[in-house]
């Protein structure tokens, strides 16, 4: 751990008295002084604690501050509604991961608009923070559970994906209750198995799954790169974005 400025100079200040005072008691006694040299041995007893005392709760607030800062920032790293690992986790994990094969489900929401409407956001915090806990328990020791933002999250595992699957599929299968109404629950899971080291590509790859599964109504539906495609470099706009075909599609309705 790096040493604040401060911290330095306590310490420099310490050794230069030491060796000042020393310097001086050795200079007393050998002249025959020994009652000032008692004095002065005395005196730099005195300053050594202080300066002990001083530095010692340096140290100790140093400390306590730390501490509060790796709280804050292990807070920063978890989701406050499902307590899983923010985005960022995620792809970092994903970019540890590189030289293993790697199994990515991309799992959302689907009809949350509708819960929220329903159950009011709260009642829609309570869906997703079930179906946190059913992820976590389709999750092996080892595998990584995340949400990505909004009604999206992400498990990474080494398992194949059609076990992968499978877990899902079970943990997945009971109804939700939510202020006494029983829902099923809705979503759509993409699925792929991809190269660690690259996060982009991994969550493209899934997200991609995870869309055509939604065209069919929802379920689990694997990454087929021929059906998929693979997903676009970072920072290039695809000529036909979802959200714009949301867009055309309310405005002809709307007419």
């Amino acid at each position: 751990m790096r040493l604040a400025p401060w911290v330095t100079a306590l310490r420099w200040i310490s050794v230069a008295t030491t060796i000042l005072a020393l310097s001086v008691l050795l200079c007393l006694l050998l002249t025959g002084h020994t009652a000032l040299a008692g004095v002065i041995a005395t005196v730099g007893i005195v300053v050594q604690s202080i300066l002990l005392a001083l530095y010692n709760e340096r140290i100790v607030r140093a400390k306590d501050r730390i501490a509060d800062l790796e709280a804050d920032l292990a807070v920063a790293y978890l989701d406050p509604v499902t307590g899983l690992a923010v985005r960022r986790v995620a792809e970092q994990h994903l970019v540890d991961a590189v030289g293993t094969e790697l199994t990515v489900a991309l799992i959302d929401v689907d009809g949350m608009h509708a819960i929220n409407t329903t159950c009011t956001h709260d009642g829609g915090d309570l869906y997703l923070a079930d179906l946190a806990e059913r992820l976590v328990h389709a999750g092996h020791a080892g595998d990584l559970i995340a949400r990505l933002g909004g009604h999206e999250f992400v498990l990474v595992t080494a398992r194949d994906p059609q076990a992968l699957a499978r877990s899902l599929t079970a943990a997945l299968a009971p109804p939700v209750t939510i202020d006494g109404v029983t829902r099923p629950m809705r979503v759509s899971i993409g699925i792929c198995r991809t190269p660690g080291g690259d996060p982009h590509l991994a969550l493209g790859r899934a997200d991609r799954a995870m869309y055509a599964a939604k065209r069919r109504g929802g379920g689990i539906a694997y990454y087929d790169p021929v059906r998929d495609g693979e997903p676009l470099s970072p920072g290039v706009r695809p000529a036909d974005r979802r959200r714009d075909r949301r867009a055309n599609w309310r405005r002809t309705g709307s007419s």
